[in-house]
């Protein structure tokens, strides 16, 4: 099963955070805002070096700060869509205590 089948069936389960773990992030991302894009999902992705940019929208401001990007979470999602967040390497911020 390749990633992006088994990423959509978990969505479309609803499920709200995912894991993935890969050594090929950049491609991972790619295959993920293409699954976005074939079903007309919002799309965002935040990694500490370019900050959060959504896919699509040059007006996004781009934040570094790992809390700012969980607090601008509601203001990303759109009502009766699916909007996926790609966070790279955020497992580096997941023992800060604001993180979790």
């Amino acid at each position: 099963m390749t990633l992006t089948t088994r990423l959509d069936e978990l969505i479309r389960a609803c499920f709200t955070g995912l894991w993935i773990q890969s050594f090929e992030h950049e491609d991972a991302a790619l295959d993920i805002a293409r699954l976005c894009h074939a079903h007309q999902w919002r799309f965002a992705a935040w990694d500490v070096d370019r900050g959060l940019a959504l896919a699509n929208d040059s007006a996004a401001a781009p934040t570094k700060d790992p809390l700012a990007v969980l607090r601008s979470l509601p203001s990303l999602i759109a009502p009766d869509s699916t909007t996926v967040i790609v966070l790279k390497n955020f497992h580096r911020f997941l023992q800060n205590a604001e993180i979790v």
